[in-house]
This record gives structure tokens, C-alpha cells and sequence, in this order.
């Protein structure tokens, strides 16, 4: 029997990191960022059996173009994806110092003197990847967990599972321009995610959602 597997993806820190590998003269285009996640998930744990894929990502506020292309994407690996289950966490929008009139705003553009101020976070992904994992873990519903991040915040759970179950493998997979030194020390193995496997895991431009509507790339990533 091939041994099971299931797939962690940190959304953020992937799509930053695809974000760091386009333009110029670099190897990818915009069109990296309408990945099929579950597609991604087959081609690096390769002959293995795919039990899951859990996608982690927060719903971006504060500019309405961000928010419908992300919205367009999680829709797509939705209905596109069979096997995965998308765990959102949240995402907000820091009070802060205005750089122009030194007001306190949450805002991104500045209500008294309009100044674009954007120190948006991230809460709860990392808890929620954490924590299905070691819920997994626990259930004995995998044999290798792959997890696709950078982020060092997930090297305690990594250690919790392989002290807890140590006939159990945890592999790290980097997005492009993300590394750390912590996780690649944790993991039982590690690797990057080249270009020619993000290339060869990307969604049609058309997705058709069970009503039959279609949805379709964001025009700034068709390129």
C-alpha cells in the first residue's frame, strides 16, 4: 500500500513568495498566482496517496481589487479542488501612526490627509496549521505530512509530531524566495518549489463552479 499523505499549505507565505519570482527578468509570470493547489499537492508527494490538502489563508480587506482577485481564487480551488478544505483565519488591519499628519487611523488611506498607510497581519494561520496537523497526527490520518511554508513558527509542531510519532515524516517544501534554517533542521527532509513543478500545477483560466458559471482568472495574473 503507497503510504499516505497529507498536504499543509501556507497560503501566504506561497503567494508571497510567487509574488518575489515574478517580474523582471525572473522565471515566472502572474499567472503562477492561479495555482491549483491540489494539482501542486500531487506533483510533490509524487506516487504517494493524497488523503488531504488543507489550505490556510485569512480574507484580505482594505482594497477591493486585492479582495476580488483572492476571492476569484479561493472560489476556484473550491469548486476546482476535490480534496481540499480551506481553513481561513483573519485578517486584520493595524492601528497605526500616519506617516503624513501623524493621526492614528486603521485605515488604509488616511481619512484627514489621505496618505496610503498599509500594515495589515495575518492572525491565526499559523495556529490552524499547528493545529490540524497535530490533530492528524493524532487520528494516524497520514504517514508524511508535506508542509509548503517558510515560516519558523511552525517548527513546534513539526517537533511535537516527530516526538510524539516517530514512525511518522514531516517534509518541508519552501516556496521560492522563502527559507528557514529552523524548519529545514526540524524536518525529516526538505526541498523547494521550483519553477517547473509550480508551472506544470496551474488552474485552466476557466473554472466552472456546480451551477455552471465559470470562474475565471483575474485579467492581472493572465499574462
Amino acid at each position: 500500500m503507497p503510504e499516505r499523505a497529507i498536504v499543509y499549505v501556507d497560503g501566504f507565505n506561497l503567494y508571497f513568495g510567487l509574488r518575489g519570482s515574478t517580474g523582471g527578468n525572473k522565471k515566472q509570470t502572474k499567472r503562477c498566482y492561479w495555482l491549483d493547489i491540489q494539482k501542486l499537492a500531487e506533483n510533490i508527494i509524487q506516487k504517494r496517496e493524497l488523503v488531504a490538502v488543507k489550505y490556510f489563508t485569512a480574507r484580505i480587506k482594505g482594497d477591493p481589487r486585492k479582495e476580488s482577485r483572492q476571492n476569484a481564487f479561493l472560489d476556484a480551488i473550491r469548486f476546482h479542488c476535490g480534496k481540499l478544505r480551506i481553513f481561513e483565519g483573519r485578517y486584520l488591519l493595524r492601528e497605526i501612526f500616519c506617516r503624513g499628519c501623524h493621526g492614528i487611523s486603521n485605515k488604509i488611506v488616511c481619512p484627514k490627509c489621505q496618505t496610503i498607510n498599509y500594515l495589515p497581519e495575518e492572525k491565526k494561520s499559523d495556529v490552524n496549521v499547528a493545529s490540524q496537523m497535530l490533530k492528524d497526527a493524532y487520528e494516524n490520518l497520514f504517514d508524511v505530512a508535506y508542509l509548503i511554508s517558510g515560516d519558523s513558527d511552525l517548527v513546534p509542531p513539526i517537533e511535537i509530531v516527530r516526538a510524539m510519532t516517530p514512525s511518522k515524516r514531516v517534509v518541508v517544501f519552501f516556496p521560492p524566495n522563502r527559507f528557514s534554517r529552523e524548519l529545514k533542521d526540524i524536518a525529516n527532509s526538505h526541498f523547494f518549489l521550483k519553477p517547473a513543478i509550480i508551472n506544470n500545477s496551474l488552474l485552466p483560466r476557466e473554472v466552472q463552479r456546480h451551477d455552471g458559471k465559470k470562474i475565471i482568472i483575474p485579467s492581472e495574473w493572465d499574462v
